[in-house]
């Protein structure tokens, strides 16, 4: 089975589509230059610097809807989402 993967930059609070992937992963960005604010995937908290990933058993897809709520703060709302997408054309 063929994949590609994509990577999608969020920086504000959406519904996001898992879009029929076979993994997803949400990662916070931390660095000395960037300060990002808290964010909650679906409740869960994402440390800086941390990545939240969810895989699926071989062939199945993910169709959730994920909230990604960024709280207040003094930093940047900013997280990078990276899905395993099939590639259905042959």
């Amino acid at each position: 089975m063929k994949t590609r993967s994509e990577t999608i930059f969020v920086g504000s609070s959406q519904q996001f589509s898992a879009d029929g992937c076979y993994a997803i992963a949400f990662f916070r960005p931390d660095s000395s230059l960037l300060v990002t604010n808290p964010v909650r995937v679906n409740g869960v908290p994402i440390a800086a610097g941390q990545t939240f990933a969810i895989g699926q058993n071989v062939g199945d897809e993910d169709w959730s809807n994920y909230s990604i709520v960024f709280e207040a703060g003094a930093g940047q709302d900013e997280i990078h989402v990276t899905r395993i997408m099939p590639i259905t054309r042959k």
